[in-house]
């Protein structure tokens, strides 16, 4: 019921009142009053029936917001289960179809989805684990890495990897056949032509008949042997060297020795030399002494008969023998000279034994010195003695007694130093003498062992000597060998040659389809990377809308609230206005009655309340069209981010196959180049 039909009642009720007014009407003014408010209140409220109030435009254009989104959902979303349910619910005639989908029904498509593709990936990984251990070493290893890696990694495996890691397995292998037979012909031809130990291990890794230790023997064993035959060359080298050094040093020896001997012979010589020319001297100053004591006899005789003597002939004596000591003296100093000049030379072969000779011969030069110089002192004594005579008769004959007595003095005292230094080169020389006799003993021995060394590096040296031609004979033997390998290898190295230049083809091929393939990988990581910041781009928006939407139905809420209370806000005000004008009917009908004032007083009241309302009714009109207006944005903005996210979304799931299949490509070409590579 309107207002404005309250309005009517209320003026009929009033016009028949006042037709009927009477002293003893039965209806009073507050009963009226009370009337009109049982009609306001008995208008029907807007939240007891959704259907009262007319669908509004913030209403449609919510409903087609959220009938895009979920046409989005339909078009783009990545799971199959949440594209059908999104289809189902803008295909179902149910009304509110869209709501319950995007309310609960997204949420549980997408349970179901996870649900499908957890029972996938349990199926994808008992059948993986099935292939364990059944292929080559790359297969097991990448059923290893994807049983460890996401979801997405085992269903690719089972796609496409599995097959691209079995041919990569079977290339390995066909190459491990051609390689296995290259080595047997390799330890073949060392069999033949290497050295001892390489012979005898090449062949019993031929005899094992085992690729894998055929090739063990290819990496560590042939090193381990060479190294042996290698060792033992170089031992046998080097004892022959060792030889060849030793026979060397005997020659060398034999020569110093030589030398040493011939140097030693001219300094015994010239020793006797030296001894010759001392005892020339000490002889000489032996008469030399002989001849001052017979001038001191001459002079004794003449003291004692009274006479002169004549002394001529004892000068001339002694005179003639201090010559002959000077001359021996002379002799002895060439003799020592020549002597230190032998050993230098035994010092200079090393053989330094006997150049003690040459220290006798300066001591026996000196020792004829002395001898020289006491004969020289007989003569200055024989001198004396001769004055002493002619001076008999003198006045002065005691001072040249005197001088007598100190030449025999000095003469005597020469004599014994000339001894002493005689004594000291005989004993000096007997010293040496021992000295060479032992060493000579010693020289004898170490000959001796020399000579048993000499021969025994005799003895090494012809056995060198038959076992170098004993490899000669072997080497000979080898150098047939090598030449018909020569002949076979010429014929290898054409056939490598062709097989070479296929390679060489085979290489280039391989080198553009990994060239190809390394473009398709950074193509393809490309894209991986573009369709993660894609992914992560997506759920971020899909975040940011799905806030948007939980704000534009925060909003939409508000708006509902705000347009219900100005709506009830208008009822009021309408219902204010329709008691106002019944209450202002009221007066005019009880004008000039009793109850005049109190129907005027009550009028007015209602007019303010009346006036009241309808201020109140014409904010709240402008709050829910403000509300309206922001929930209409909000719905446009959420629906665009939900719209944008989901077109990213799908964006990301169509660039990831993609760069799935584009990494699978550029994994066969890899392994297309790997093949290649190992042909060539």
């Amino acid at each position: 019921m309107s207002a404005a039909v309250a309005v009517a009642i209320l003026g009929g009720v009033a016009a028949g009142e006042a037709a009927a007014a009477t002293p003893e009407r039965a209806t009073t003014f507050a009963q009226a009053l009370a009337a009109v408010d049982g009609v306001a209140a008995s208008l029907p409220k807007p939240a007891t029936t959704a259907a009262a109030a007319p669908r509004s435009e913030l209403d449609r254009l919510s409903a087609e917001q959220d009938r895009q989104l979920v046409e989005d959902f339909a078009e783009f979303d990545e799971e199959e289960e949440v594209r059908e349910a999104a289809r189902k619910a803008l295909e179902s005639t149910d009304p509110h179809a869209i709501r319950q989908f995007l309310e609960h029904g997204e949420a549980e498509a997408r349970q179901r989805a996870k649900a499908k593709k957890n029972e996938l990936d349990a199926k994808n990984r008992r059948q993986i684990e099935a292939m364990r251990g059944t292929g080559g070493p790359y297969f097991n290893a990448e059923v290893e890495r994807v049983l460890k890696g996401t979801p997405r990694d085992r269903d690719d495996f089972l796609a496409f990897g599995a097959e691209i890691a079995r041919q990569r397995d079977k290339a390995t292998d066909q190459n491990a056949q051609k390689r296995a037979e290259e080595n047997r012909k390799r330890v073949q031809m060392l069999a033949t032509s290497g050295g001892p130990e390489v012979k005898r291990a090449a062949q019993a890794a031929l005899d094992s008949n085992d690729n894998a230790v055929i090739e063990q023997f290819l990496e560590k064993g042939y090193l381990v042997a060479a190294q042996k035959d290698a060792d033992d060359r170089a031992a046998h080298e080097k004892a022959q060297k060792e030889a060849l050094e030793a026979a060397e040093r005997l020659r060398d020896l034999a020569q110093k020795a030589a030398r040493a001997a011939e140097a030693r012979t001219k300094l015994i010589a010239v020793h006797g030399d030296a001894v010759k020319a001392l005892k020339n001297a000490a002889n000489a100053m032996s008469s030399a002494a002989a001849a001052s004591r017979e001038a001191d006899r001459m002079l004794a005789a003449d003291r004692a008969g009274k006479r002169l003597s004549s002394y001529e002939q004892v000068k001339a004596e002694v005179a003639r023998q201090v010559g002959y000591a000077d001359q021996a003296a002379k002799q002895a100093e060439v003799a020592a000279a020549q002597a230190k000049v032998q050993a230098g030379v035994l010092v200079e072969t090393g053989l330094t034994y006997g150049t003690q000779w040459a220290d006798v011969a300066s001591g026996i030069a000196a020792s004829a010195e002395a001898a020289v110089k006491a004969a020289r002192t007989a003569q200055h004594a024989v001198d004396a003695t001769a004055a002493d005579a002619a001076g008999l008769n003198a006045k002065n004959q005691a001072q040249l007694h005197e001088q007598q007595a100190v030449k025999w003095r000095a003469n005597a005292e020469e004599h014994a130093r000339a001894g002493a230094r005689l004594a000291e080169a005989a004993d000096k020389q007997a010293a040496i003498a021992a000295a060479a006799a032992a060493r000579t003993k010693q020289a004898r021995i170490e000959a001796e062992k020399a000579e048993q060394e000499a021969w025994a590096h005799a003895k090494k040296t012809r056995d060198a000597r038959i076992e170098a031609e004993h490899q000669a004979k072997i080497a000979a033997a080898q150098r047939v060998i090598a030449e018909r390998e020569r002949g076979l290898a010429a014929q290898a190295r054409a056939r490598a040659e062709r097989e070479r230049d296929a390679a060489a083809a085979a290489r280039a091929r391989a080198e553009a389809e990994a060239r190809t393939a390394s473009a398709a990988r950074a193509q393809a990581q490309a894209a991986a990377a573009t369709a993660a910041s894609a992914r992560a781009r997506a759920a971020e928006h899909e975040g940011i809308a799905a806030k948007a939407d939980e704000n534009a139905r925060g909003e939409e809420t508000k708006a509902r609230e705000a347009r219900n209370k100005a709506y009830e806000a208008e009822r009021a005000h309408n219902a204010k206005q329709a008691r106002a004008k019944a209450t202002e009917a009221i007066a005019a009908s009880a004008r000039g009655t009793v109850h005049a004032g109190e129907a005027n007083a009550a009028a007015e009241a209602a007019r303010a309340d009346a006036n009241t309302a309808g201020a109140a009714a014409g904010q709240a009109r402008g709050a829910a069209n403000t509300a309206s207006g922001a929930a209409v944005r909000a719905r446009s903005a959420a629906t665009e981010a939900a719209g944008a996210a989901a077109r990213a979304r799908a964006a990301a799931a169509e660039a990831t196959p993609h760069a799935a299949r584009a990494n699978a490509a550029a994994n066969k070409a890899e392994a297309a180049a790997a093949a290649a590579d190992a042909a060539a």
